[in-house]
């Protein structure tokens, strides 16, 4: 028998278990199952394997079933737990390659802004003072790509597994993934192609719209000569498309405004 069944705009926060109990959420493609004992805590998770089916889902509710009963398990043992789990959405630990749904061309002097829909992770969080981190799961894990022109010269990142899109309205809202309004400066005096884009996902902290929407700041990457690089600014505040934004996670690594990186196209292959 289950009860409380909570479908939310939110799924990320605090919560408050009692001993013996179980809350499962359902975020996307990842269905997870938090377990409290007096002395540990047990998580369950699983994902979908088509991406797409009940994309949109965000719900939570208390549970009689057991994090066993999902395809990957973990315990975690304390002397004597609280029963306050917390919920955290982090970015994703390496750049994000995306695309456009179809390539275009920004000849010199022109200006656009894409919005990207990026993949996330969430953390979990156990007690208060100290709290402690017990693991990070990702909510859709996408595959892993090369972004540089030779095998010697890049990173491994993850490719996205949606398209950038020139118009807002184009990107349909989905709980487990956080919008970036990307603005493409072509400076340069030669046209730009643009066909990848290279999101710097672990520099980005992540801000709650009042309607659940998880939105980062404004990045705006800048092309001053021939060639992929562009030199990156990211915004101090949420978006203006973020209506009563709250910044709700931090970036896993921070980087100072104006570096100059391959952002543009470099996928070797």
């Amino acid at each position: 028998m289950t009860a409380n069944v909570a479908p939310a705009e939110t799924w990320w926060g605090s919560y408050q278990l009692g001993f013996e109990t179980s809350r499962i959420w359902t975020i996307g493609p990842l269905t997870l199952i938090v377990r409290c004992l007096n002395n540990e805590w047990q998580i369950g998770q699983e994902r979908k394997t088509d991406n797409l089916v009940n994309s949109d889902l965000c719900e939570t509710r208390i549970t009689d079933q057991l994090p066993d009963i999902l395809a990957k398990n973990s315990r975690y043992v304390f002397h004597q737990t609280s029963g306050l789990l917390t919920l955290l959405p982090l970015m994703a630990d390496r750049p994000i390659i995306t695309r456009p749904q179809i390539p275009f061309y920004l000849t010199a002097g022109e200006e656009v802004t894409v919005y990207v829909s990026s993949s996330l992770w969430l953390e979990l969080w156990v007690g208060a003072s100290p709290r402690k981190s017990l693991e990070r799961i990702a909510i859709q894990r996408p595959s892993d790509t090369w972004f540089g022109p030779s095998t010697r010269s890049g990173e491994l990142c993850y490719a996205s597994t949606t398209h950038c899109r020139l118009s807002l309205k184009d990107q349909p809202h989905r709980p487990h993934r956080a919008i970036t309004p990307v603005l493409i400066r072509n400076q340069a005096d030669t046209t730009l192609a643009v066909e990848r884009l290279n999101m710097p996902a672990p520099s980005l902290p992540i801000y709650a719209s009042a309607s659940g929407q998880l939105w980062t700041p404004k990045i705006t990457l800048t092309r001053d000569k021939d060639g992929d690089m562009a030199a990156l600014k990211i915004d101090k505040k949420a978006p203006k498309e973020a209506e009563s934004a709250l910044r709700i996670s931090e970036p896993l690594n921070k980087i100072e405004n104006g570096l100059l990186f391959r952002a543009f196209n470099a996928v070797f292959s």
